[in-house]
């Protein structure tokens, strides 16, 4: 008679390593789902922080351009249409360049930020009295008044498309 000891398995029967393989199969579509979700929040992160971006970008426009912040050239909403060509060789009054630098912020919104479009609301007070004017260029003190910008856009979410915006009020 054959010794019992002697007939034992060894290793795994076909059984044990297919409901390991199907275990193991349900863990990683797990993984694949947070990482498909966690993908979709980096790149909602990333295009908040293009429109945080995009507003201190107009900002930095508008004090650059005190003129036409003071005239209220800067007012209203983003649009790509128009154009507006400033260099050296054909200068710009304050109120085109201000032109120019909402076209130019609008093609950037619209090309970083899904539907993006943006507004600027500027509480521009009186001219002080006693400002010196000369020729094209006025020489104005800073601004006193207080400006909000706005970036609206969409995100793609569980629900799915989501309105976004970013406001930052300053006083440029």
């Amino acid at each position: 008679m054959a010794n019992m000891s002697s007939l034992r398995q060894q290793g795994f029967s076909l059984i044990e390593v297919l409901i390991a393989l199907v275990i193991f199969s349900f863990s990683l579509v797990g993984v694949a789902g947070l990482m498909s979700i966690s993908m979709k929040g980096n790149h909602n992160g990333y295009l908040r922080s293009q429109a945080v971006l995009l507003s201190q970008d107009i900002n930095s426009r508008m004090r650059a351009n005190l003129s036409g912040l003071w005239e209220g050239s800067y007012n209203g909403l983003s649009s790509t249409v128009g154009e507006a060509d400033c260099s050296l060789d054909s200068p710009c009054t304050p109120q085109e360049l201000a032109e120019y630098d909402k076209i130019n912020w609008s093609k950037q919104l619209a090309a970083l930020l899904p539907g993006g479009e943006g507004f600027i609301d500027c509480e521009t007070p009186d001219l002080p009295p006693g400002i010196l004017s000369s020729g094209l260029w006025v020489a104005y003190p800073p601004f006193p008044g207080i400006c909000s910008i706005s970036i609206n856009w969409y995100e793609l979410n569980e629900s799915g498309k989501q309105a976004q915006s970013v406001r930052l009020v300053v006083q440029p």
